[in-house]
């Protein structure tokens, strides 16, 4: 325990052999000396992928400020997966940054495991979370309201006077999924309209969007509507809708999530609800910052999403 404890205070009193394997046994159990001061001047970021184009934009507003304010960044890409991301804070302990921001990370899985999480936390680690976290840990969170841009893409639809709104959703384990699903109920029940069933569950992507689009396209009545989870899976309903010689938005409505450049591509351009990622990134930084100089409990921050209309929404079909 002596030694152990000298390693951890940075002592040099220690032969080079057993530094190392007390060294290799901290970064296998996630372990932060407490009490340790570190002044890196590093920050680890990491984000689940490259594919949807959101995490890159995500990215570069980190990333922008935090050299803003003084830090250098490490990004780090974890493609969702739960190893991969141990792996990642395994190699960033090892080079003390001094915290981390997790991007829509393997917590908004609820089907995974978060020990690692609960484990940095005990050990005095500094971290945020952006878009996705559970209220079980004591980490803040720093994102956009699922539930709210849910009912904003519902409710535009329902004041164009759709009744018959679908839900291409993401898959059902992950926590943003759940939440815009809350708030597309909600909406609906707000009008007095039931939800009847009009939701598909499918992958963040063109694919999935276009599974969930020919499934929800063969529903009798046929949606007239639908929101979708994010961008991606917008863009494979138009493309649903098209192969269907569906016409959007003639016979069918459509609305995205995240605010995407491509949204604006599409034929027709694509009505989305935008994430404020400035503010977003911005908040995420200076909550890490604050957690870094002056640890103490903070509290979320969630920011409204806004609509952007484009035209891929119009009136229903008479």
């Amino acid at each position: 325990m002596a030694t152990a404890s000298r390693v951890a205070r940075g002592s040099v009193v220690v032969k080079a052999d057993t530094r190392e394997r007390v060294e290799r046994s901290m970064r296998e159990l996630l372990y932060v000396p407490p009490g340790r001061v570190r002044a890196t001047g590093v920050i680890g970021l990491l984000l689940p992928n490259f594919e949807n184009p959101i995490f890159p934009t995500i990215a570069q507003a980190l990333q922008a400020r935090t050299a803003a304010i003084g830090y250098a960044s490490i990004l780090c890409t974890t493609e969702s997966a739960a190893f991969r991301e141990v792996e990642y804070v395994h190699m960033l302990l090892d080079r003390q940054v001094d915290g981390m921001i997790f991007v829509s990370c393997e917590m908004t899985n609820l089907s995974g495991e978060h020990d690692h999480y609960a484990r940095l936390i005990d050990d005095g680690a500094r971290i945020v979370f952006v878009n996705g976290a559970l209220n079980r840990l004591d980490i803040p969170s720093v994102g956009v309201d699922e539930r709210s841009a849910a009912e904003v893409a519902t409710q535009h639809l329902l004041d164009l006077g759709h009744v018959h709104i679908g839900y291409a959703s993401g898959p059902d384990f992950y926590l943003p999924a759940r939440e815009k699903e809350v708030g597309w109920r909600a909406a609906l029940i707000a009008a007095g309209i039931t939800p009847d069933g009009r939701i598909t569950h499918q992958d963040f992507t063109v694919e999935g969007g276009l599974r969930a689009g020919r499934a929800l396209l063969r529903l009798d009545p046929r949606p007239t509507g639908i929101i979708c989870s994010n961008d991606l899976m917008a863009i494979g309903v138009l493309r649903a809708a098209a192969d269907a010689g569906i016409r959007v938005p003639d016979d069918l409505s459509v609305v995205g999530f995240d605010g995407i450049e491509a949204a604006s591509w599409t034929n027709p351009p694509l009505t989305t609800i935008e994430q404020p990622i400035a503010e977003i990134a911005q908040t995420a930084v200076d909550t890490l910052r604050t957690l870094i100089e002056h640890p103490k409990a903070l509290p979320n921050s969630y920011f409204r999403p806004y609509l952007r209309v484009r035209s891929s929404t119009g009136p229903p079909p008479k």
